[in-house]
Order: structure tokens, then sequence, then C-alpha cells
């Protein structure tokens, strides 16, 4: 298992509510799944995520696990600048409007490979909320 401490996170892209980070629950829990798609030889944005509080201030460090690996690719994480997407109803909505602090979430295909390929990301917020997103990526 890989582990990256994130310093100052954004869970913007899928936001919190929808990868599954919230209160314990008795029972199997469901997995986010994304479909993307890439151009072999390009890199692919798969997520950005922010943690923000309604006054769009970090909450602080998220860690992003890596817990099942691409068997035809890479995944890295890196840090920048996104503008997140909290619905209309998210008391952060108003966060949208600039860019907040950012991690980023990269996959990259193997050299000359094409066809599917898959990994799943395990996030731990600052308050030790866990959720876990699962990426399909067709490789063009």
């Amino acid at each position: 298992m890989i582990r990256h401490s994130v310093p100052s996170a954004v869970i913007g892209l899928l936001g919190i509510s929808l990868i599954g980070i919230g209160p314990a629950q008795a029972g199997p829990r469901r997995v986010a799944t994304y479909e993307k798609v890439v151009l072999g030889g390009s890199r692919l944005t798969a997520a950005s995520f922010a943690s923000l509080d309604p006054t769009c201030k970090s909450l602080g460090p998220m860690t992003i696990s890596l817990i099942e690996a691409p068997h035809d690719g890479r995944v890295q994480t890196g840090q920048g600048r996104e503008f997140p997407s909290f619905s209309l109803f998210n008391a952060r909505a108003h966060c949208n409007a600039r860019k907040q602090p950012a991690t980023f979430v990269f996959y990259t295909p193997a050299p000359g490979y094409t066809g599917q390929d898959e990994f799943m990301l395990e996030l731990v917020d600052p308050a030790g909320n866990v959720g876990r997103a699962r990426f399909r990526v067709t490789v063009r």
C-alpha cells in the first residue's frame, strides 16, 4: 500500500459527498466509480481533492492511499490550485469562485498500452472520515 500525506488537501472535482466520506456505517459500503478516457502517451488528471470549511479555509492534510494499483499504468499525486465544484446546495458553494489549494491524482498509461485499466484510492480527511473511489480508465 502506498500512503501519501497531502498537505492542505482539497476535495474539489469529486467532493467529499460524492466519494462517500461520511459517518461510519454498518455493512458493506459502496465505492464510487468514475469512468475516464485518456489517449495513449498522455497524462490524465483523474481527480482533484479539497477539504475546506464554509469560509473556504483548508481543514488540513488529507491522506491518500493507493489501495489497488493500475495494471498498465501509474498513479501519481501532486499539489496545485483548482476551482472546487461544490453543489449549489453545499455551504461551501461560494468557494467555487476562486482557485483553492488542491491535491491532484494523475494516471499515466504504460508506453504503447491501449485498453482498460483501473485503480482504487482510499481518502482520509482531517476529521478521520474515510472514503474510497475506483477509477476505470479506457486508454485509446
